[in-house]
């Protein structure tokens, strides 16, 4: 049997031998959690500043992290949740479009709001909603854009054709003929032909006188 002494000895040992080791633990689950934290605060970031400009694509990168970065955080998931599935909604026209877009808008705002409650910062809803600088011409660009393109795809896919308006005058000598026309007259045969004349040789014969 070992003496109070002994025992006391042995633990000692037994620290000094694994004080390094659970230091190293810990240590590494401390640099875990702080790395896990500023991938947050990066998305979080990302967020805040592309809150105006929602089509840029490091808004859709950031808003595509989160399920990972912020797994288990289930206030967090859900607002992410509504807001995609709000985003994959099909968009309508005029004032349905307007509606669309304000709903998007608070969706933002309320996952941004639990995004900052989730990693202990002091920002209201109000801030999230007022304090956004977005250029006019910023809105310009982005709206001339999706015109853009929803006008191309309608060319490409053949629903809206192209519109050409001739300016002038068009004089021609006869009326332009049909396709029907123009299959049914015959061809032209090909020229035919024509063998080159053969040399003339002319003899001169020698004066007799």
């Amino acid at each position: 049997m070992f003496t109070t002494d002994q025992w006391l000895t042995m633990i000692s040992v037994i620290a000094i031998l694994a004080s390094p080791l659970v230091a190293l633990e810990v240590q590494k689950r401390l640099d875990d959690r702080r790395a896990l934290r500023e991938r947050k605060l990066s998305i979080f970031r990302r967020l805040m500043t592309t809150r105006a400009t929602q089509m840029s694509p490091v808004h859709v990168e950031a808003l595509n992290s989160i399920e990972v970065e912020f797994y288990g955080d289930k206030r967090v998931l859900d607002g992410w949740r509504l807001y995609n599935n709000h985003l994959n909604s099909p968009t309508l026209e005029g004032d349905a479009l307007m509606r669309w877009v304000e709903r998007k808008n608070d969706l933002l705002i309320e996952l941004l709001y639990e995004m900052a409650q989730s990693l202990d910062l002091d920002i209201d809803k109000f801030t999230f909603k007022s304090s956004t600088y977005h250029p006019k011409g910023f809105v310009e660009i982005e709206t001339e854009q999706h015109a853009l393109r929803k006008a191309a795809l309608a060319v490409l896919s053949g629903e809206r054709p192209i519109q050409a308006t001739v300016v002038g005058k068009v004089q021609t000598t006869q009326p332009m003929k049909l396709p029907a026309e123009i299959t049914a007259t015959p061809a032209l045969a090909p020229p035919k032909s024509v063998a080159p004349p053969l040399p003339t040789i002319e003899a001169k014969l020698p004066d007799a006188t």
